[in-house]
């Protein structure tokens, strides 16, 4: 099912020319409790979860609670850590970045890429 319905093109372009990752079977019509379980998941698939734009009910926000849960990193706008309350508490913590502009979003993205890539040599096995 596409969800949102507008979007049935694209997932179609999609699952004909790239990869759909999902723990939920095709057919599986969209619920209320599969969209935290959803967020949560995401969480863990990128090097780090980037909140651009969000409410005090939104996705994002299990997103990025999970993320950190997990010692993933996660970047937010000073829009999301001003403007809700979940993104003030979250600021301060370890792992999270608060970015002022575009730049320093980007910057923050690629100092966590370059701590995984220092990780990975340091951790690198001789031979």
């Amino acid at each position: 099912h596409a969800y949102p319905p507008a979007n049935a093109e694209l997932q179609e372009r999609i699952a004909g020319e790239g990869l759909v990752v999902s723990q939920f079977w095709p057919e599986a019509a969209p619920s209320k409790q599969s969209f935290p379980m959803r967020n949560a998941v995401m969480s863990g698939y990128g090097r780090a979860s980037v909140v651009i734009e969000a409410g005090e009910t939104s996705g994002a926000r299990i997103q990025a609670r999970v993320a950190v849960e997990h010692g993933r990193p996660v970047i937010l706008t000073k829009a999301v850590a001003t403007g809700t309350s979940w993104g003030a508490a979250m600021t301060g913590r370890p792992g999270v970045w608060i970015a002022h502009t575009a730049a320093e979003v980007l910057a923050a993205v690629h100092e966590v890429l370059d701590v995984d890539r220092q990780a990975e040599e340091l951790l690198a096995l001789p031979g």
